[in-house]
């Protein structure tokens, strides 16, 4: 899961130096090739009509070229290197090649990549002139069909072989992967366990709020406390009774000593 996530990565990634690089060194461990012979005396000079000679480029140079007129995709430009790594496995291993024999390797798998893994590519007439003039049509027409029947007509690329030959390229991303994975994580439990840490505090230190009904029930207790704390009324005076009232206008006297006057 972590080769398919790292390669997806890789190819939606800009092409680097370091790309260019591992397919120029990929490019050379195909087939050894001759270096390009140099005069010890000076030429004497060409005829007027003849065209001078260009000077070949390095393998690198060749390739970054390309990479920059092409606009060539970086999914296109490292698949190619499935097919220089078939080429390499195919070509026997005593075999030398001419100093331009690099260039047309590298240009051919290119050219191959291009047609098969998108709906529309250059022509060999744009490829030859992505050259600079260093090959014709005819030499590009050549080198195709050469590699077509070395590779037996068969560019399928399957997914684990862009992992095993892009491993230097996608060490890297994965480590990459696998370090933010780490770090999501860590921060992940360091966020769980503030919330764990804020929520049991909470539950400690924090009273809790009474309800409506409490602080009616606390209000009217109070109301009740505050009357029985009032001061007591005077007593009314007690009323004469009945019988106390009722007062007579004459005394009751005692007839039968009275005298009579």
């Amino acid at each position: 899961m972590s080769d398919s996530k790292a390669l997806k990565i890789l190819f939606k990634s800009p092409v680097t130096d370091d790309m260019i690089r591992y397919l120029t060194n990929t490019t050379l461990s195909v087939l050894p090739c001759a270096r390009e012979p140099r005069q010890a005396y000076p030429s004497p000079p060409s005829s007027p009509g003849a065209t001078p000679k260009r000077a070949l480029p390095s393998l690198m140079t060749f390739i970054t070229r390309l990479v920059r007129y092409t606009n060539v995709y970086t999914s296109t430009l490292l698949t190619a290197t499935c097919y220089l790594e078939k080429l390499r496995q195919l070509l026997p291993r005593d075999a030398h090649g001419l100093p331009s024999t690099g260039h047309r390797i590298f240009l051919a798998c290119l050219i191959l990549s291009a047609k098969f893994h998108n709906d529309s590519s250059p022509q060999n007439k744009h490829w030859a002139a992505y050259t600079d003039g260093m090959f014709c049509l005819e030499d590009v027409n050549l080198m195709e069909r050469q590699l077509l029947q070395l590779l037996n007509w068969d560019l399928r690329v399957e997914e684990q072989e862009l992992c095993d030959v892009l491993e230097p390229l996608l060490e890297p991303i994965r480590h990459d992967l696998v370090r933010s994975r780490k770090a999501m994580a860590r921060n992940y439990y360091h966020q769980r366990n503030m919330s764990t840490c804020s929520s049991t505090s909470t539950l400690v230190s924090t009273p809790s709020v009474p309800s409506l009904a409490s602080m009616k029930s606390l209000a009217s207790m109070k109301s009740l406390a505050s009357m029985k704390s009032l001061p007591s009324l005077p007593s009314l005076p007690q009323l004469p009774s009945k019988a106390s009232l009722y007062t007579p206008l004459y005394s009751q006297c005692d007839y039968s000593t009275a005298t009579l006057v």
